[in-house]
């Protein structure tokens, strides 16, 4: 890690910090900081895949993909910062999940990872999953919701085929904020209490960040 990749990193989890506490405040002043650090979190982890030395031959042929996979991530937070932007927002996301499975896939594994990745992902989809997509086909968004479902837990499979910690906790961190978050919008978006929601929406965001970091460490190293 170089001088320039360690600011980076400290400015990314410094705005995620701050995104955290906007969220849990979730006034029109802290919506306005949310507007600022969210986008910043995966600004600076983009900026730091760029800048991070090359180094093994694995770390060389992922590198695209991980720069690809933030890049989406990026455009999806701002997408998803303003209203009515739904689809697009799912739109960037399944593309970073696709260059996350790409670059996943590229990394060395082993069978019983694999088997271990489809049996989570078949408990993802046959419990949250299933009942995400009954509620989004209500919302006339079932064909969109169930093609992210297939890329997501395409893309945890593939980082739990590597066995590696970073790359698995990430992977599932990751599903775990979608699932969240798909909750919140499909199933009870106006259950339980303003400090309930925001509750909710900061679980979303740790988890979220805390995975893409995960993420980051598994491909860079």
């Amino acid at each position: 890690m170089t001088p320039l990749t360690g600011t980076l990193l400290g400015i990314a989890a410094g705005a995620a910090i701050v995104d955290w506490i906007a969220v849990r405040l979730d006034g029109p002043r802290s919506r306005a900081v949310e507007r600022v650090a969210k986008p910043l979190v995966l600004t600076a982890l983009l900026a730091a895949a760029i800048a991070w030395p090359v180094g093994a031959a694995d770390s060389a042929a992922v590198r695209p993909w991980l720069v690809a996979a933030l890049a989406a991530s990026l455009a999806g937070d701002v997408l998803l910062l303003a209203p009515g932007r739904f689809i697009a927002g799912l739109v960037a996301f399944l593309v970073a999940h696709l260059a996350y499975l790409v670059a996943f896939a590229q990394l060395p594994g082993s069978v019983p990872w694999f088997v271990v990745g489809v049996v989570l992902a078949g408990v993802v989809v046959a419990t949250v999953g299933w009942a995400m997509l009954a509620a989004a086909r209500q919302l006339g968004l079932g064909a969109p919701v169930a093609v992210y479902l297939v890329a997501i837990c395409g893309m945890a499979i593939a980082a739990t085929r590597t066995g590696l910690p970073t790359a698995i906790l990430g992977a599932w961190l990751f599903v775990a904020s979608d699932a969240m978050l798909a909750w919140g919008r499909f199933r009870a978006p106006s259950a339980g209490s303003p400090r309930g929601s925001a509750g909710l929406r900061v679980a979303v965001m740790v988890t979220y960040h805390v995975g893409q970091v995960l993420l980051f460490v598994a491909l860079v190293g």
